[in-house]
């Protein structure tokens, strides 16, 4: 996050900035009911999402005359999820192997919430933690070898939940 501070009244301040994320691979895995029935459960699926952002970030703060602020925060941005390695394992010798989903980046709308306090250690040095709730968006994996309609599994929105720590130097 790179931000500037600005006062604000009600001994309120915020910092505005763009903030920037990108994540290591999330592992998402289920099971394939052929037919949309549970008791024909012939498979087992896994695949990744790798997520990076750029955003626009608020936080406010209230300053209390203490040396701890408390602080929300929020943000709206762009993100790009990319969905690959999917792969399927039959659970039966029966079951006849399926094609894969091929590898596909989407870019979806993303947005953040978030709460915390930060302590000040000096002038120019804070430290802090903090919860996140991130929606990363969209993502869907690519169409499969001789697949002729739609595509690959697809999430509408993928939530997280993130404990945050943070070292803030002001000027």
């Amino acid at each position: 996050f790179l931000g500037i501070k600005r006062d604000l009244p009600y001994e309120l301040f915020t910092h505005i900035g763009i903030a920037g994320a990108l994540t290591s691979q999330a592992g998402l895995s289920g099971q394939i009911w052929d037919d949309a029935d549970p008791s024909f459960n012939n498979y087992t699926y896994g695949y990744h999402i790798q997520h990076g952002h750029v955003a626009l970030k608020a936080k406010v703060f209230k300053d209390l005359d203490y040396s701890v602020l408390p602080w929300v925060s929020g943000s709206i941005g762009v993100g790009f999820n990319r969905a690959n390695g999917f792969h399927n394992t039959p659970l039966i010798s029966e079951a006849v192997m399926q094609s894969n989903f091929i590898n596909h980046t989407q870019t979806s709308f993303t947005y953040t919430v978030g709460a915390g306090l930060q302590k000040i250690i000096n002038s120019n040095w804070q430290a802090g933690v903090g919860y996140e709730f991130a929606d990363w968006g969209q993502s869907h994996l690519g169409s499969a070898q001789g697949q002729t309609e739609g595509h690959g599994l697809s999430l509408n929105h993928l939530y997280t939940n993130g404990l945050m720590f943070n070292l803030t130097y002001t000027a």
